[in-house]
């Protein structure tokens, strides 16, 4: 990603929210396809390889993908997909993240949706992962004053004061219920390293969102590096995982 477009998304990071309704007016199809470009063109953050793809889909064709309503009614909806794999659904929200800021930056409308019943999906198509409602909105975005999440000392360690500005991006990244699972350790090598609490029982549920949460944080965390001047910044994985307060770790991302 180079620095003027990690720019644009930066300056999206604290003006995204989750919209709770929707204009039901298609989008230019030149904005789709712009859409479709961009996310075509991210590297996702894979050592493992893990397919993936995605697709845009009207709203009929989202009822139909449900055999219901989608939760939330909308004119588009973004489908990501990847194949079982372990780190798949962290690589799969990132690239869902980035689409948002994307989108946010263009003045479109977004909004995550959770436990999707997709019942029945295009043949041959990879596994489901999750889905993103997007359009046009009278609601208002946010103007980045108020953002409720934990205070920093909570969320941020380490070498948080060389990387503030970097590590509050991460913070400010939207997550399940607002649970905000994620904690952001910077270390002297320039490195942040993302971490995720340990589920009570194991929740499979719970598990799977947090997951997505990890991920959607490392993408703010990798373009806010960017946006900050650190244009190699990119998001990697520690084959020997560091160690933090019985906590679950996910991937680092290189401030270079």
């Amino acid at each position: 990603m180079d620095f003027n477009t990690a720019y644009k998304l930066n300056s999206a990071i604290t003006k995204r929210r989750s919209f709770k309704s929707f204009i039901q007016k298609p989008l230019d199809e030149a904005l789709i396809e712009e859409l479709i470009d961009f996310i075509s063109a991210i590297n996702a953050p894979s050592q493992d390889e893990i397919d993936w793809n995605f697709d845009t889909l009207p709203y009929l064709d989202m009822v139909k993908l449900c055999s219901r309503e989608p939760g939330l009614k909308a004119p588009h909806y973004l489908i990501l997909r990847a194949e079982k794999k372990q780190f798949s659904l962290q690589m799969s929200a990132y690239i869902g993240e980035m689409a948002v800021l994307f989108l946010t930056s263009k003045g479109i409308a977004t909004s995550w949706l959770g436990n999707l019943p997709i019942s029945e999906d295009f043949p041959d198509s990879l596994p489901f992962v999750a889905a993103i409602a997007f359009g046009r909105s009278e609601e208002e975005f946010r103007d980045g004053n108020f953002l409720d999440r934990l205070p920093a000392g909570k969320s941020c360690f380490g070498q948080y004061s060389k990387f503030r500005d970097i590590m509050d991006a991460a913070r400010f990244a939207p997550s399940f219920l607002n649970k905000q699972p994620c904690a952001f350790v910077a270390d002297e090598r320039n490195s942040i390293h993302v971490f995720r609490k340990k589920v009570f029982l194991n929740n499979p549920l719970l598990s799977y969102s947090q997951c997505l949460d990890a991920g959607v944080a490392m993408a703010h965390l990798e373009v806010a590096a960017i946006a900050n001047g650190n244009e190699g910044s990119h998001v990697y994985r520690l084959s020997k995982p560091p160690m933090f307060k019985n906590m679950i770790y996910q991937a680092s991302v290189a401030v270079e």
